[in-house]
């Protein structure tokens, strides 16, 4: 059999070299390529992982509503015209102005950060900037990048690093790369002292230059034929204006993108447009001599300036290092060099972005903030600072800039702009605390019984996940460079000790591959492996033991996939399954179904020491605590009402007495034992349904017993909010006859199940009947199971119309009480045995009741009848033994 190979065109997001360089691009769709066609998939940025609960401390606020000491500038506002909260925010309208826009904060003294302590910031947004890529060309037209600058670090200093001799003074950062160099998105100034100039007067420095090269700049809208940038000034006001300096050694552009992207005024037109030309490429250490003679007499200042604009710096090239300049002399007025103690004075921007990001079409290529205000939150970034972390500028002066930029045109759709509120910055401290997790409720007859995973297991085991059949026609790799993680998810609480490694190669060859195990940061896995190591696998099942993988709480184990490395799944439901494809882990399941492509657990597994967290339980109903310091994970909450929906959560109170926040919650309705849930869908939607304003759905059920009373509805749909009219009709031979309730629906709609209590309303129902819904225009979708189809759905448009079926199953259900006449059939008895009611006791029976006994198949209440053949309320191996000794006439 032919291997089905499904590829994954990985987006990487970087900005090209030469003439597309200095353009982000949008982001890209993770093209699907399979015989179906190409298919576009969004990637979901904020993973469900366990959680891993620790204090948040705010440490700086605004919120917008008084003068905090922002810099708005051209192009940003502070206005009413929407917010996130009170009534005030900031604002950068669209325009079409092809030029960008700086909203600067107050400098900000950041804390000392203790052990174990992070600082990460954040704000809400309305990012309503449609006109992302307009003329489609996969570059990015509206967006926003957000900076810090440590107003102390300033990269003009003196050091022997490549010097001219003894000390030179450098413009870098010796701390970047591998041995020094420079970050993107720098304006860097160094001053001389002031001179008297003498006529005819020349200016000579010692100077060397690495900086990116100038090949293919080129910029829309804009002057530019260079990017990063170095040149020479003067000044003869006290530094109030500056001309530039033409010297023996000519610049090699008039435009330098370094100098345009840190202020518009570079650009062509603007106050600042003559100081624009510069050096780039790479020169060795030469002497540079400038014509001083038209400044005789004047009292003047020599600027050394180095500007670098957005993309491309020392870190994507070591070998482009920075500005060097050594033996600044002019006859008889000034001798200066770092060891002759001339003290020179440096000033500029050492801006560190965090991450650009953009708007896009809610209904399309969305980001956060697209479709209104939204909390901008760690791992939304797709690029750059994922996890918002700013622990590095601890104990620091610091200034944040959040940079709006147009192009010139509003070909993509016009909105109102950037709107930036409630901004934040705090520390996440205190001990690791996570919640429970796995939370399940069963409503029981006037109790709720609930269940969680237990935290306070230890001991070693073989994790495994799959299901032993990692299929070769699941196989997921790459179309392009780069590389994707392919993990699964382990959730303990506590320490462990990861021994060994287990890794299954779908490969027909043998391959190498990096294996690695993944902490958390925060409520997210981390992107970099804290044990990593390269191994070879091949075909088959390859197991690796490993020393000194100490673990804590939940954690990922994976290996990396790529063009030339396939990746294989077993084909089963999934669960556990994590990728990492560009800036952070995704759930695979999510991501598979949104593509239409395969799930399940890669073939993945490990022999884990695991201790457990030694906790307690605490468990709350309606956010009232009801029960503490319970040992055991599970809890049953007796005397609750039947029909009352309850929620509950549990919390975890640790050895030290620190309490976790509260789990997931979940619903329970408690319910008589006589009432049942009837459905036909297997409970995952792969599509949605509209019938359409005025039309109608409806879905044929029985009832199993006769004068059954309706306890509730149950549904599926896509979205939030919305509403419509649930309907209930006869069955007339087998298609919805006459219509005997109905009521609107609205109110507090989710994405997801929803229920609507009806045992208020004295239905009752027997043999078959129908329910469904008239739809509104504002009606969300309703969800449809395709992948089974009992051939009972159907639609129809308006009053008038036919009764038409819709392919697969219509996510409805309908919960029945059938009281006294739970007999397993219409009022008679079952017949014990007959598990399947086709009035023959044999194999299939059989077959049917292990199923049971082995919870791979749940009974309706008629089978459960009949396989109980002992009467005691339980079905298990007894009840084989009879049936098969009925069989064999035992």
């Amino acid at each position: 059999m032919n291997k089905i190979k499904y590829i994954l065109f990985l987006s990487i997001f970087m900005v090209l070299l030469f003439a597309e360089q200095k353009r982000y691009t949008v982001k890209d769709d993770i093209v699907i390529n399979t015989n179906n066609g190409n298919r576009p998939v969004l990637i979901n940025t904020d993973s469900s992982v366990l959680p891993q609960d620790r204090e948040e401390i705010d440490l700086w606020t605004d919120d917008f509503e008084e003068d905090l000491g922002w810099s708005t500038g051209s192009g940003w506002e502070w206005s009413t015209g929407d917010y996130n909260t009170e009534t005030h925010s900031m604002h950068s309208g669209d325009q079409s102005a092809n030029a960008s826009f700086d909203l600067v904060s107050p400098v900000l003294e950041l804390p000392e950060l203790g052990d174990g302590e992070t600082m990460a910031f954040g704000f809400y947004l309305f990012a309503d900037l449609p006109d992302s890529d307009g003329d489609g060309d996969n570059y990015l037209e509206d967006y926003y990048t957000v900076s810090i600058q440590d107003t102390d670090a300033l990269a003009w200093h003196a050091s022997s690093t490549d010097s001219y001799d003894g000390n030179s003074w450098w413009c870098a950062d010796e701390s970047v790369g591998a041995s020094g160099g420079y970050l993107d998105s720098w304006i860097q100034f160094m001053d001389t002292p002031s001179f008297t100039v003498p006529s005819g007067a020349t200016l000579s420095a010692d100077m060397m230059w690495s900086i990116e090269s100038d090949a293919g700049a080129s910029v829309a809208g804009t002057c530019t034929d260079g990017w990063d940038a170095a040149n020479v000034q003067i000044s003869v006001d006290g530094g109030v204006n500056w001309e530039l300096l033409n010297g023996s050694d000519p610049y090699d552009f008039d435009c330098g993108y370094g100098w345009i992207w840190n202020s518009p005024e570079y650009d062509t037109g603007g106050s600042l447009n003559h100081l624009a030309a510069g050096w780039g490429n790479t020169e060795g250490w030469h002497n540079v001599t400038f014509d001083l003679s038209a400044y005789a007499g004047l009292d003047a200042t020599v600027r050394f300036a180095f500007g670098s604009d957005p993309a491309y710096c020392t870190l994507d090239d070591a070998s482009i290092t920075g500005f060097h300049v050594d033996n600044v002399m002019v006859a008889g007025s000034l001798d200066c060099n770092p060891e002759n103690g001339c003290v020179t004075e440096v000033s500029g921007a050492v801006w560190v972005d965090q991450f650009y990001d953009y708007g896009g079409d809610p209904d399309y290529d969305a980001r956060p903030g697209s479709a209104g205000w939204t909390e901008y939150l760690p791992g939304y970034p797709f690029n750059g600072n994922v996890f918002l972390d700013i622990s590095d500028f601890s104990e620091k002066n610091v200034v944040f800039r959040v940079q709006s930029r147009f192009d010139d045109n509003n070909d993509g759709g016009e909105g109102t702009g950037l709107w930036i509120d409630d901004f934040r910055i705090y520390k996440i401290s205190g001990g690791n605390y996570p919640a429970p997790w796995d939370l399940a409720g069963e409503g029981l007859g006037n109790e709720a019984a609930l269940t969680w995973a237990d935290m306070n297991a230890s001991g070693t085991e073989d994790f495994q996940f799959d299901n032993d059949a990692i299929d070769p026609n699941n196989s997921i790799y790459l179309n392009g460079d780069g590389v994707a993680w392919a993990a699964e998810r382990f959730d303990l609480a506590g320490t462990s000790t990861v021994n060994q490694v287990s890794i299954h190669s779908i490969n027909d060859a043998a391959v190498e591959v990096e294996i690695g195990a993944f902490g958390q940061v925060g409520t997210l896995f981390d992107i970099n492996p804290m044990y990593s190591q390269t191994v070879t696998l091949q075909p088959g099942w390859n197991d690796f033991t490993v020393s000194g993988w100490d673990m804590n709480n939940s954690f990922l184990i994976g290996y990396t996939f790529s063009a030339e490395v396939n990746a294989g799944l077993d084909g089963s439901d999934g669960g556990n399954s994590m990728v990492m494809l560009g800036g952070g882990w995704d759930d695979w399941m999510e991501t598979a179904l949104g593509a239409g492509l395969p799930t399940g657990e890669w073939g993945v597994r490990a022999n884990v020491s695991f201790d457990g967290a030694g906790v307690t339980y605490n468990v709350y109903r309606d956010g009232a605590p009801i029960n503490s310091g319970l040992t055991d994970n599970s809890y049953s909450d007796m005397g609750v009402e039947n029909n009352v929906t309850y929620v509950y959560a549990v919390s975890a109170t640790y050895s030290d007495g620190e309490e976790s926040d509260l789990s997931a919650s979940v619903e329970v309705t408690p319910q008589a034992q006589t009432v049942h849930e009837e459905y036909h869908d297997d409970g995952t939607a792969e599509e949605g349904f509209n019938a359409g304003s005025g039309n109608f759905t409806a879905v044929k059920y029985s009832a199993i017993s006769e004068g059954e009373t309706v306890v509730r509805f149950k549904w599926y749909q896509q979205g939030d909010g919305g509403a419509f009219y649930v309907k209930m009709y006869n069955d007339d031979n087998g298609m919805p006859g006459d219509e005997f309730y109905s009521q609107v629906i609205a109110g507090g709609l989710t994405d997801g199940w929803n229920t609507r209590d009806l045992s208020s309303e004295s239905l009752i129902v027997s043999g078959d009947f129908w329910i469904g819904a008239k739809e509104f225009s504002s009606s969300s979708p309703f969800g449809v199971d395709t992948d089974s189809d009992a051939g009972v759905s159907y639609s129809r448009v308006g009053s008038a119309g036919e009764w038409t079926s819709v392919a697969g199953n219509l996510m409805m259900r309908i919960y029945l009480d059938c009281g006294e006449n739970c007999d397993g059939g219409g009022g008679t008895e079952c017949t014990a045995g007959d598990v399947n009611g086709d009035g023959i006791i044999n194999v299939l029976d059989i077959v049917s009741t292990v199923a049971f006994v082995m919870n791979t198949q749940t009974p309706t209440d008629d089978q459960a009848c009949a396989a109980d053949y002992n009467g005691d309320g339980i079905i298990n191996v007894l009840d084989i033994v009879s049936i098969v000794g009925v069989i064999t006439g035992g």
